[in-house]
């Protein structure tokens, strides 16, 4: 009577042993690529570069290619300066890696709503579709992967009510890279106090007080206010839409207000001068151009925040159907932060992680009923997949593409959210 349970033991034990081993065979040729460009072409050798001279000089410095970033980033980064380059950057990338394999076992765990024998075909789905961004940002040395981990294990454990904890982590993610700071709205509507005193907390104590530790009061202010200036301000939406030339103008770049301005202004996305890229289909002022971006974010911001007003579910949810509402809602949290970053390269989409699972999960996860969701999700997966294949057409990236893919992303999940039953509050 148990050899069924036993044997869905064993297969589900073999299944994860064969992603590991694929994990690990992957991991070792990724080893090998960063530890050969590590002198030429790696983020990562700008953070250690930056790490490196703050070690030697207690100077941190914006001109080693770490310009926009917090001060904190620096001093966190340190470590790797007591590493030769290639030591460093090897040992920085099977953390990456294995950060991201536990946020794939945390993410396989919630979709299944507690722990399981195998590795779900929703999970198997996503990382095949978020793959080419994994390798991408493993192969420049960025933090995205590490960003993910801290998203997903935030999430994680605002499940298991561990929600000063979710803080904690959430901010810290936000301290390495703004964008996160975006998800505490969420929580925020939700009215979840202890997530944001724990964000709030680790923002305050690491943000600040180890700056403040480390580099004294005056230049702590300097950091923070050259930071503004340079990552905030500088390559602000409204600098990148009215500026005669806008920096980080090439294809790679995918952030909306460059993909407008490339779409409707004659903006060269083309790498080096002598291969321009023009991809514009109309030439409009740019004050009008500025107007369609507000309108854009007001309708992705505002849609956002009415699907997560719209449900006032109760926390912890009381049931299954109400857990995944709130899920979808912080899955277009976090579309919402990719939408409304004034940089994104194609190292920032592995952030899309949490989002894309879940609407692989609709579909492959049986309802009644819910046979056109299931193919909106599978239509999203769908176009999401196109936007990745059309990484390999310049034209194709500098029209917006990846962004594109996101833009499918928080339209599928705002369906779901809104075409979804939702819990009714108990009358008091």
């Amino acid at each position: 009577m148990n050899d069924a349970p036993d044997q869905g033991r064993v297969s589900g034990r073999r299944g994860w042993l064969l992603l590991a081993i694929a994990g690990g065979v992957y991991a070792l040729v990724i080893l090998v690529v960063v530890v050969n460009r590590a002198e030429s072409s790696s983020d990562f050798r700008d953070f250690w570069e930056n790490a490196v001279h703050f070690r030697e000089t207690g100077v941190i410095s914006a001109e080693l290619g770490v310009h926009n970033y917090l001060p904190f980033f620096t001093i966190f980064m340190l470590p790797w300066g007591f590493m030769p380059l290639q030591v460093a950057i090897a040992a920085f990338t099977l953390l990456s890696l294995a950060l991201f394999a536990v946020s794939v076992v945390l993410v396989n765990d919630l979709l299944d709503d507690g722990p399981v024998q195998r590795p779900r075909g929703a999970l198997l789905v996503t990382l095949g579709l978020i793959l080419a961004y994994v390798h991408s940002c493993a192969v420049l040395g960025n933090v995205g992967l590490l960003l993910v981990f801290l998203i997903v294990a935030g999430w994680f454990l605002v499940e298991r009510g561990r929600e000063w904890e979710a803080g904690a982590a959430i901010g810290l993610a936000a301290l390495i890279k703004l964008l996160p700071i975006v998800l505490l709205l969420f929580f925020l509507f939700k009215r979840r106090w202890r997530v944001l005193g724990g964000a709030v907390t680790t923002t305050v104590v690491l943000g600040i007080g180890l700056p403040l530790a480390t580099l004294g009061y005056q230049e702590t202010v300097a950091q923070h206010k050259a930071f503004y200036e340079r990552a905030v301000s500088g390559h602000s939406a409204i600098k990148t839409i009215t500026a005669d030339r806008p920096t980080k103008a090439n294809f790679s770049n995918n952030a909306v207000p460059m993909v407008l301005r490339r779409l409707l202004s004659p903006i060269d996305g083309g790498k080096t001068s002598s291969r321009p890229l023009h991809v514009n289909f109309a030439e409009l002022p740019r004050g009008v151009i500025l107007a369609i971006y507000v309108a854009l974010m007001a309708g992705f911001v505002g849609l956002t925040c009415l699907a997560t007003i719209r449900s006032p579910c109760c926390w912890p949810p009381e049931s299954v159907n109400a857990g995944r509402v709130l899920r979808a809602q912080f899955g277009l949290w976090c579309c919402v932060m990719l939408l409304a970053a004034p940089l994104v390269w194609t190292h920032y989409l592995p952030l899309a992680f949490w989002p894309l699972a879940l609407v692989a999960d609709d579909v492959f996860r049986t309802q009644r009923g819910g046979g056109s969701l299931r193919k909106t999700s599978a239509t999203v997966l769908i176009l999401w997949l196109v936007c990745v294949g059309l990484l390999a057409w310049p034209a194709g990236r500098a029209a917006g593409a990846q962004m594109a893919g996101v833009v499918c992303l928080w339209a599928g999940l705002l369906i779901l959210v809104l075409h979804r039953p939702h819990p009714r509050p108990h009358a008091p």
